[in-house]
C-alpha cells in the first residue's frame, strides 16, 4: 500500500534539515585514452584532440587536474599531461583506482580517441598490446553501482560499443551507428572542439553538457563532409536511456538525451543575471546543479522502479532542492 504523504511529514523533514547538513559537491572524474595511431599524422591529431580536451577540462571547465587522467600511446609526447601508457591493463587499473575514491553520486567519463575495429570477437578499441572490448568495460563498470558513467568513443566501429554497455545511469556516445562503419572518423576533432569552445554551449550557461558536445560534433561532422563534397560515412549516436538503441537525434525530448544533458562540465558564470564571482553563491549554485542532476537521473530510471519506491526517492530530493533555492535567494541569487 502506498504510504501517506502529509504536510506534517514534510514540515518535520524541513525542520530537521539545516544549512549545515548539505552534502559535498559531487565530483567528476575523466579518463582520456589515446589508442594506437598507426601513422605519424594520426598520432599527432589524436594527441591534439586529447590535449585540447585536457586543457579545456582543467583550465576552463573547473575539473581539478588530479581528477583527469590522460593515458597515451607515447609518454614522451607530453610527459606533463600523460600519466601512463594506454594499455588495457592501465585503463582497467585507473578505473579501479577511481572506483575506490569516487563518491556514490560522482560522475565518471571515459573518452576514447583513436581507431576501432570489428573482428570475430566483436568491436575493439585499438591499443598498444591487447585491444579493449565492451566486455572489458562492462567488468570495470561493476565497480560503479551508483555513479553516472559516460563512455565517449570517437573512433571507427565505435557503434559496436553501444548495445553491450547500455544500462541505467549510463551514457554511451559513439562516432558511428554500428561497428560496420570502419572508416577513420572526424567526430573526435569536433568533440574536442566542442569541449573547448563556446560555440557548443547551446543554452549559454557557460557549461558544456555531453548532449551539447554530441550535438555540436555531429553537426560539424556533417558540415565537414558537405564542404569536402564527400559522402557521409559516419553517423554518431547517443544512448542514455539504457535500451541499447543509439539515437541519431538525441535531445531533451528523449528518448535519448535527458541524462546526457545533465552530465555537465563547468560551473557556469551567471545565473539569472547574478555574477558568480561570489564564492558563497557559486557554491550554492553548484550544489543546486547536483541536486537537479540527481532528480533527472532518477526520472530516467522511473519506468524501472515501483511507483512507491520512485516517490520515496524523489520526495527528499525535491525538499532538498526547495531548501537550496531558499539559500540561493538569501545569498542574492534567483531560484528556479
Amino acid at each position: 500500500m502506498r504510504k501517506a504523504r502529509t504536510p506534517a511529514l514534510l514540515l518535520s523533514l524541513l525542520a530537521a534539515m539545516t544549512t549545515g547538513q548539505l552534502a559535498a559537491q559531487d565530483l567528476t572524474h575523466v579518463v582520456l585514452v589515446v589508442g594506437l595511431g598507426g601513422s605519424a599524422d594520426f598520432r599527432e591529431s589524436f594527441h591534439a584532440e586529447a590535449s585540447q580536451i585536457y586543457t579545456a577540462l582543467t583550465e576552463q571547465l573547473g575539473v581539478p587536474a588530479e581528477d583527469v587522467v590522460y593515458l597515451g600511446e607515447d609518454l614522451a609526447v607530453a610527459p606533463d599531461m600523460i600519466s601512463a601508457e594506454s594499455t588495457r591493463a592501465n585503463i582497467l587499473r585507473v578505473l579501479g583506482e577511481i572506483s575506490q575514491r569516487a563518491g556514490p553520486r560522482d560522475k565518471v567519463a571515459v573518452i576514447l580517441i583513436g581507431h576501432g575495429t570489428e573482428g570475430r570477437n566483436g568491436a575493439q578499441f585499438n591499443l598498444p598490446g591487447p585491444d579493449l572490448s565492451p566486455t572489458d568495460f562492462e567488468l570495470a563498470m561493476v565497480a560503479f553501482p551508483t555513479q553516472t558513467l559516460a563512455l565517449v568513443h570517437t573512433g571507427s566501429a565505435s557503434g559496436g560499443f553501444v548495445q553491450p554497455l547500455a544500462g541505467p545511469n549510463r551514457i554511451v556516445i559513439a562516432a558511428t551507428r554500428s561497428a560496420r562503419e570502419t572508416n577513420a572518423t572526424e567526430f573526435g576533432q569536433f568533440f574536442a572542439e566542442a569541449m573547448a569552445g563556446s560555440g557548443s554551449d547551446l543554452d549559454h550557461d557557460n557549461r558544456i553538457s555531453l548532449l551539447e558536445a554530441f550535438t555540436y560534433a555531429k553537426q560539424e561532422v556533417a558540415r565537414h563532409y558537405e564542404e569536402e563534397n564527400e559522402m557521409l560515412s559516419e553517423h554518431a549516436v547517443l544512448d542514455d536511456n539504457g535500451d541499447g538503441e543509439g539515437s541519431l537525434d538525441a535531445n531533451l525530448e528523449g528518448p535519448d538525451g535527458i541524462l546526457a544533458a545533465s552530465f555537465t562540465f563547468g560551473r557556469g558564470l551567471r545565473v539569472e543575471g547574478a555574477p558568480i564571482d561570489d564564492p558563497v553563491l557559486a557554491g550554492l549554485l553548484a550544489e543546486r546543479d547536483g541536486i537537479e542532476r540527481r532528480i533527472e537521473e532518477l526520472r530516467v530510471v522511473r519506468s524501472a522502479l515501483p511507483e512507491d519506491e520512485y516517490l520515496d526517492r524523489l520526495e527528499p530530493l525535491l525538499i532538498e532542492l526547495a531548501l537550496k533555492n531558499r539559500e540561493i535567494e538569501a545569498a542574492g541569487g534567483a531560484s528556479r
